[in-house]
């Protein structure tokens, strides 16, 4: 990533002062992605991908040594008429402690390996993901590279390889039903790292059930060219899913595979039932272009559909 310095201002406090930076990073992509279940909607199964986003951060430090900092992303994707502009992070903290307020992750997708086995150009189906449950799909506070997210309060605490981190949503804007609190924990030994965590009201949408909880654990490591991750949520009142995932790296290429399995708490509970499939999995590859990425991947999910990508990426 090449940091470009765009601007330096002093600040005057005291006899002291201290340097701020504000520096641009990205990426894009672009290719073709199949997905057969546009064959009912009457649409076009392939169409053209394409994507390009620039990060803008700044960054500084006090006299004392305090760090802070922020971020705001721009993105376009295809059919897009304009770009738009995530609502914008602050952060402030050192390498033991730090608080993030706005658009970032909640303390679960801040600590534990749900995306590890992501597979081809543009994830696909994110069905390696194990909190997308179903229907049940991305309930978790994340960062949005789109619009306003919403404020979200995080606590990060890191000493050694342990680390906490505690967040809540303080508009709630990610729910229908009310504030996300969550608690996650991970601690790394050597090429491993196991986490785990709790957030109380995950459920974005209103059901009969109210309000739901979630649990997630994960566990992710290297055994020399191979990467292994196994991860678990359990959805209150709707689910629970297992993902195992594992990659390999020969030379410039990675292939990465995933297969996952739901098991819904009453038949239909994740909108599964007896016309879907409780199995879901994937396969992709990458290959180093020197620069740029080749990257394409097929997947299949539990509405028993079909996605397939093929293209390239690059991060500047």
């Amino acid at each position: 990533m090449k940091k470009v310095l765009l601007a330096s201002t002093a600040i005057i406090a005291s006899a002291s002062a201290a340097a701020a930076d504000v520096t641009l990073s990205g990426s894009g992509r672009f290719g073709i992605v199949y997905d057969s279940s546009q064959d009912a909607a009457g649409q076009s199964k392939t169409k053209i991908e394409r994507r390009m986003t620039i990060n803008v951060d700044g960054t500084g430090s006090t006299d004392t040594g305090l760090e802070f900092g922020g971020r705001i992303r721009l993105r376009s994707d295809e059919g897009d008429t304009s770009g738009a502009a995530g609502s914008a992070n602050i952060w402030m903290g050192n390498d033991m402690f730090r608080i993030t307020v706005g658009n970032t992750d909640g303390a679960l997708v801040n600590r534990i390996a749900y995306f590890d086995g992501s597979v081809g150009l543009t994830g696909l189906h994110d069905a390696d993901n194990s909190f997308n449950i179903g229907s049940s799909q991305f309930l978790l506070n994340t960062y949005s590279s789109r619009g306003n997210a919403g404020d979200v309060v995080r606590l990060d605490f890191n000493v050694g390889g342990f680390g906490v981190s505690l967040s809540t949503d303080s508009t709630g804007d990610h729910l229908s039903n009310g504030s996300e609190d969550s608690i996650a924990a991970s601690y790394n030994f050597g090429d491993w790292t196991v986490a785990g965590g709790y957030a109380k009201n995950a459920n974005n949408s209103a059901t009969a059930a109210g309000e739901q909880d979630l649990w997630s654990v994960s566990v992710a490591g290297q055994i020399s060219d191979f990467g292994v991750n196994l991860g678990y949520s359990d959805l209150e009142s709707v689910g629970s899913k297992a993902v195992l995932s594992g990659s390999y790296a020969f030379d410039a290429t990675t292939v990465t595979a995933f297969v996952a399995h739901t098991d819904e708490d009453t038949l239909g509970s994740a909108g599964i039932g007896a016309a879907g499939d409780e199995t879901e999995y994937g396969i992709g590859f990458t290959h180093d272009l020197g620069g740029a990425v080749l990257a394409g991947g097929v997947s299949r999910n539990y509405t028993e559909e079909t996605m397939a990508d093929l293209g390239v990426r690059f991060a500047f």
